[in-house]
């Protein structure tokens, strides 16, 4: 009788040391005073794979996250990135010119389109000399002072176009409406604006400044476009006025390059 209490007092510390060491990944560990259970170091954490919906900033599709590696931040680039940026296109007239892309408006009035081409021969860049007209067209003593005046890039939309030209080009230009221009003068021929690329650079006699001559050129061959023909020095000293012929000579007039200086 004995015996069997004994067993039976005895079973369960034996079920207890058993269980402890059943626990898979578990220990008994040491114990410490008063039979106390001393801390077990952290267990091992186990990686969890998370959905792309889950990662924290992330998106679907296969879209890298804005400032990843692969997709910089916008305004943002590596060292060693460049920028590619797509030249305009080039627009080309039926005769081979270059024509200034774009538009532009000046005035208020009666509207009137025109373009600004230049050929290639010339060696102008297109955009420099749509700049110089743009100075002469657009200021309130040009043309534009009682009319609309609009830049287009279409010349079957514009009532003047205005071109730059070799000399031998503004030639044949002027001679097919009967005009002789001689390898140095600019003319109108109803469609066109000759104006002698020799003249744009070199100017004429009277004249101090190119840019003062290009004004004058400018609004003088477009006031033909615009329905003006040539006048005379008023009087000496005075200024000459744009539709007088200045590239042949001032007659005692001061050079102008305005329409209503």
């Amino acid at each position: 009788m004995r015996r069997t209490l004994l067993l039976i007092v005895m079973l369960p510390a034996v079920l207890i040391g058993a269980g402890a060491s059943s626990i898979p990944g578990g220990s008994a560990g040491p114990t410490g005073p008063k039979g106390s259970t001393a801390a077990t170091s952290a267990p091992t954490a186990v990686p969890v794979a998370l959905t792309p919906a889950e990662v924290p900033g992330g998106t679907s599709d296969g879209a890298e996250p804005a400032g990843s590696p692969l997709v910089p931040a916008e305004g943002e680039l590596a060292d060693g990135d460049a920028v590619v940026l797509e030249p305009p296109p080039v627009l080309v007239s039926d005769e081979g010119f270059l024509i200034a892309p774009g538009s532009s408006v000046h005035g208020t009035g009666a509207r009137w389109r025109f373009t600004v081409e230049v050929e290639p021969a010339t060696g102008l860049d297109v955009e420099a000399v749509a700049r110089d007209v743009a100075r002469s067209l657009g200021d309130e003593r040009s043309w534009s002072s009682t009319r609309t005046l609009e830049r287009v890039d279409d010349p079957s939309a514009a009532r003047i176009r205005l071109v730059v030209a070799t000399p031998e080009t503004v030639d044949r230009l002027c001679a097919e409406v009967g005009l002789r221009t001689a390898g140095i003068y600019s003319c109108w021929t109803g469609r066109f604006a000759a104006l002698n690329a020799w003249r744009w650079d070199a100017g004429a006699e009277g004249f101090a400044e190119i840019q003062t001559y290009r004004q004058y050129l400018v609004n003088h061959e477009f006031g033909h476009g615009l329905g003006y023909g040539h006048v005379g020095c008023p009087s000496e000293g005075s200024l000459a006025p744009v539709m007088m012929q200045q590239s042949k000579g001032l007659d005692g007039c001061t050079a102008n390059g305005w329409p209503y200086p």
